[in-house]
């Protein structure tokens, strides 16, 4: 939402591709906790509004949150930090057969199953 250059690109180029752009509701989260401290809360919200009746979503349902869970331990049995809505969009991707696109890839790294693709 911060009209960064290189993910703009990347919708664009997957748009023109006619691939489609999924949301996990672990991003609608972390968009709304955006809205909430940003000092343009109302602005940002209907950026995000807008945004997100545009694209499709992807929900945090059981069979996903199990694998996200079982990520979650997994990475605290190795000591290897990764947030738990991470967890969750990792989860939801394995489960549901899509890539997740993301600038973090490290954050993501070494997930068996989770294909990764970046901007």
């Amino acid at each position: 939402m911060k009209n960064e250059r290189e993910a703009i690109r990347k919708a664009k180029d997957l748009s023109e591709s006619s691939t489609s752009i999924l949301v996990g509701t672990p991003t609608i989260f972390e968009l709304y906790v955006g809205v909430g401290l940003s000092v343009k809360s109302g602005e940002e919200r209907e950026k995000v509004l807008s945004t997100l009746r545009a694209l499709p979503q992807l929900p945090l349902d059981a069979r996903s949150a199990s694998r996200a869970g079982t990520i979650y331990a997994q990475r605290i049995k190795e000591n290897t930090k990764i947030d738990a809505e991470d967890a969750m969009l990792a989860g939801i991707a394995i489960q549901n057969g899509e890539p997740l696109l993301t600038r973090n890839t490290r954050h993501f790294a070494g997930i068996p199953e989770l294909k990764i693709e970046s901007y």
